[in-house]
């Protein structure tokens, strides 16, 4: 089953500490956004997801401490083969395991283009799914408006792919064994909003 981002939960702040913030305050400047400039963006709960981040293995998997895993950032404005393809290229070119990480409305995406990949080679999955802060800056572009700092909350995504077992926990409760053989055809065309094999004509 497809897994669903939990609805943003947002809120403009301007000059206040973030728990005396009221959703007035966002109403009363949502269609004022243009008049700002995002200045900085943090990513607060989940480390390996902020842009600044350097690819590297699995934060919540110290079993895979000693395996090198690459990573794939899948955001909303991402195309899906073009994902499908860089994934593809990691794991052909001799790494064992790709990595898939979205937030927020790209999870379903992650989730499709993960289907997509298990359908083209046998994989073991480990899904984690956990949510985190993302706090923006915005300065504002005409003087006398004061800086406006957005706090909302989105589900982060991690969907581990791997072509063998090394350092993969089979009891781990986001295990998903390979698809049967039937189901793995790497020649056939793949719809990529259901990841399903599109039958032939």
């Amino acid at each position: 089953s497809n897994l669903h981002a939990t609805p943003v939960l947002a809120r403009f702040c301007i000059e206040q500490p973030p728990d005396r913030c009221s959703h007035l305050q966002w109403h009363s400047l949502a269609g004022k956004m243009d008049k700002y400039r995002l200045v900085e963006e943090k990513v607060i709960g989940a480390p390996g997801f902020d842009r600044s981040s350097a690819d590297a293995k699995p934060s919540n998997a110290s079993n895979m401490e000693d395996v090198c895993v690459c990573v794939v950032r899948i955001t909303p404005q991402a195309k899906p083969r073009s994902c499908i393809t860089t994934a593809m290229n990691i794991l052909e070119s001799g790494s064992n395991h790709v990595e898939l990480r979205a937030m927020g409305k790209a999870i379903n995406k992650a989730v499709t283009i993960a289907e997509i990949l298990k359908r083209k080679m046998p994989l073991h999955q480990i899904t984690t799914l956990s949510s985190c802060e993302i706090v923006n800056v915005y300065e504002p572009l005409e003087e006398g408006l004061d800086t406006v700092v957005n706090q909302h909350y989105v589900s982060c995504l991690t969907i581990t792919l791997s072509r063998d077992l090394t350092g993969i926990d089979v009891n781990d409760i986001g295990y998903q064994p390979p698809l049967s053989i039937n189901e793995i055809q790497p020649g056939q065309p793949v719809d990529f909003n259901t990841g399903k094999i599109v039958a032939a004509s």
